[in-house]
Order: structure tokens, then C-alpha cells, then sequence
């Protein structure tokens, strides 16, 4: 049973009341994923990336494109993991998204914000690990290229491989993050969750003396016309 626009979220803050939909978030919904490849998108550009690395497995290796892509998950962590100790110009920042191709396989697209790498110890490092020296690496130019980057890759969403994530980043990739963990820790408290869609709100809510409402698409501001809500 999905919740998507069928729930809200609801917080009572003294005379007022502040509800917003309560979205399922899968990628395979057609309201959710266009928003969550957005998000996707903006933590690209958020990074502000400076290269652009393809990696790919070798289909030889394993007996299935969900190994491979754990075989090919865990070198990534290997890789940059040294990476770091070699090149120590600047720190190694980056956001990993999977893409499944045509013939099943899986790669990495990662965008990061890294000092130079020669793409000669990549792939030699990637076939030491994975045997699959096949590696791609280019500068990003321009930030924005970072979205058309992602948003050539995932096409309806990044492909999930058995139980690994569709995209991760490292903790200090996002530069936009603190302000989201403070927007996330006002979240936790005091929240509400209602199953009823945010148009019935006003309705339910008159009862108990709140009447003045202002709303956007998905968010509403109610107002108590004489107390609050009863105890």
C-alpha cells in the first residue's frame, strides 16, 4: 500500500498549524521519481565536482551482474581509499550512481571534487582489484554539466543491484549538507503523521477551532480563528 499525497505530516506549533504531503519516495512512482532524480541532480551540482570517472566490471568475473556490481562497489571504496594517501593536493569528495547497461552490466558514474588523477593509475589500480582496467575520467568544465551528467545516466532512476544502494556520496560531497541536517533535525520534532490527504485538513481541523488557512502546492499554514486544539 503506498501513502504517496494519501497522508500528511502534521505539526502543531501553538496557534497554528504547519501539514505538508507525505510523499512514498519510491523511484518507481511516477509522482516521487521525477523529484527524487531532481534532488539527485541538485546533490550533483551541490558538490560542485571537478572530474568525471566511469567504472566498469569485467563480465568474466563472478556469476551474476549483482556480484559484480558488489565486486565493483567495494574497489571504488579501495581505489579512492588510496587514492587519498597518493595524491594529497586536496581532499577526495565524490557521489557514486549506478547504471545498468544495455547488456545488463552494471557501472559507476561518479562525479568528484578531487585533485588530479592520471587515468593510467585508475585503471591500473581497477585491474589489480577487479580486472577491469576500462576506466573513463574527464575534467567537468562548467558545474552545470554536473546535472546533464546525472541526468544522461540515470534516465528514469539509478539502477538498484541486489542490495546496494542506486547512489551514495562521501560525507563532506555535498556542500549543501549542513544546511539540509538542520532542516532534517527541525523535522524530528514534533511531527505528525495523518492519514488524510492535505486537502481534507482544513475540514478536519475546524472543529477544533482552527479556520484561517494559506497554502502552496503541497503545504499548508492553518491558523487558529478562536483556541487551539482541544486536550
Amino acid at each position: 500500500m503506498t501513502v504517496c499525497g494519501g497522508w500528511s505530516l502534521v505539526k502543531f506549533n501553538g496557534p497554528t498549524v504547519h501539514a505538508i504531503t507525505l510523499w512514498c519516495r519510491s523511484w518507481t512512482c511516477t509522482d516521487c521519481a521525477p523529484f527524487r532524480i531532481g534532488g539527485l541532480k541538485r546533490m550533483a551540482t551541490n558538490g560542485q565536482p571537478t572530474t568525471f570517472l566511469t567504472l566498469t566490471v569485467n563480465p568474466k568475473r563472478g556469476q551474476s551482474p549483482d556480484e559484480r556490481a558488489q565486486e565493483l562497489s567495494d574497489a571504488l571504496k579501495v581505489m579512492i581509499k588510496r587514492a587519498r594517501r597518493k595524491f594529497t593536493k586536496a581532499p577526495i569528495e565524490y557521489l557514486a550512481v549506478f547504471e545498468e547497461t544495455k547488456k545488463g552490466e552494471p557501472h559507476l558514474h561518479i562525479l568528484m571534487r578531487a585533485p588530479f588523477i592520471p587515468q593510467r593509475w585508475i585503471s591500473a589500480t581497477m585491474n589489480e582489484l577487479i580486472e577491469a582496467p576500462i576506466v573513463d575520467i574527464r575534467a567537468v568544465g562548467k558545474v552545470a554539466n554536473a546535472a546533464r551528467y546525472v541526468a544522461k545516466y540515470v534516465g528514469k532512476g539509478p539502477k538498484p543491484f541486489a542490495a546496494l544502494k542506486r547512489y551514495w556520496s562521501t560525507k563532506g560531497y555535498d556542500l549543501a549538507e549542513k544546511r539540509d541536517r538542520q532542516d532534517e533535525d527541525e523535522w524530528g520534532s514534533g511531527w505528525r503523521c495523518i492519514k488524510e490527504p492535505l486537502v481534507c485538513l482544513p475540514a478536519l481541523l475546524f472543529p477544533w477551532g482552527y479556520e484561517m488557512a494559506w497554502s502552496g502546492d503541497h503545504e499548508i499554514h492553518i491558523k487558529a480563528a478562536r483556541a487551539g486544539p482541544r486536550k
